[in-house]
């Protein structure tokens, strides 16, 4: 095996780096290659244009207005229905079971279900503490708020798995705290 020497000295001397330095600086394409290129590739040549600036300007001006919408509802959304709820006063004391509304998928037997425990409810509900009890209808009051909420949308859209989903975690949660009121008897200091 032979080494080579890097030395400027003996590039005269050396055969490979002398034809190297035959070798001419630049060399430009003798034509477009590109056409050839496309060909081969089945593309029809084209020219690339730029966007131009009609084109830079409906962009910025679309960025702006998407941004502009975005933050129109982010300062238009109304305050969250707990503390809509939380500033108003407490339900009427004859107690209304939630109304799934005629979009709900609620059935008929998850409902007489619902009535049942609902009747013993009402018996305990009474001897709760008051600030106990209040906290109690406030909550329903909350979850009525999102019955007719999830009601409403479901109109728009029947068929939403998450709705539906929804739906039934608010007839669950409703059914909790009919449980919690029941459960806990007479114990007038337990809060819920």
């Amino acid at each position: 095996m032979t080494t080579l020497r890097f030395d400027p000295r003996g590039r005269e001397q050396d055969p490979v780096l002398a034809k190297a330095a035959e070798l001419p600086k630049e060399i430009a394409p003798a034509h477009d290659l590109w056409p050839g290129i496309a060909a081969r590739l089945g593309e029809s040549p084209r020219s690339v244009k730029s966007f131009g600036w009609p084109m830079a300007l409906a962009a910025g001006l679309l960025v702006a207005a998407v941004s502009a919408l975005l933050t129109w509802g982010i300062v238009r959304e109304p305050t969250p229905a707990s503390a809509q709820v939380a500033n108003t006063a407490p339900a009427d004391p004859a107690i209304v079971p939630v109304n799934y509304g005629t979009n709900s998928a609620v059935s008929p037997a998850e409902l007489a279900a619902r009535d049942e425990l609902l009747a013993q409810f009402r018996r305990r509900i009474d001897r709760l503490s008051p600030p106990t009890r209040d906290t109690v209808l406030r909550n329903l009051a909350v979850i009525q708020h999102a019955a007719n909420e999830i009601d409403a949308a479901l109109a728009q859209d029947p068929a939403s798995g998450l709705l539906n989903q929804l739906l039934h975690d608010t007839y669950r949660r409703e059914l909790q705290l009919y449980s919690t009121v029941v459960t806990a008897g007479g114990d007038s200091t337990r809060s819920t």
